[in-house]
């Protein structure tokens, strides 16, 4: 019966192996994605604003103030072609803009 059983748990090793190996070229270039955001972003939007999400080629920006929310909305063409020119593996194509639900004075 334990051999039965060491036998199962290799299986469920290799494939959870297999999976995070799968997962590591995903994380590196979503990881990618937020350093670049984070450098191209001015500090007083920084703290002000956070990715909400990426997928579809669609980056997903959440602000919590309809001040930072209009000032995002001017410059996301830039921001979407600087983060096209750094990040070409994440293949983002639109930048969407929405407010937070939450009535928190900073996200960070």
């Amino acid at each position: 019966m334990d051999e039965g059983r060491t036998s199962e748990a290799c299986k469920i090793g290799e494939l959870t192996t297999a999976f995070v190996d799968r997962l590591s070229p995903v994380h590196n270039r979503y990881d990618s994605v937020a350093q670049a955001w984070e450098d191209l972003l001015p500090g007083a939007l920084r703290a002000h604003c956070r990715i909400g999400g990426l997928g579809n080629g669609c980056l997903r920006i959440l602000a919590d103030g309809s001040s930072y929310l209009f000032e995002l909305q001017l410059c996301k063409a830039v921001l979407l072609q600087e983060l096209q020119r750094a990040c070409p593996g994440a293949r983002i194509r639109r930048i969407d803009v929405a407010m937070t639900r939450c009535g928190t004075a900073h996200l960070r």
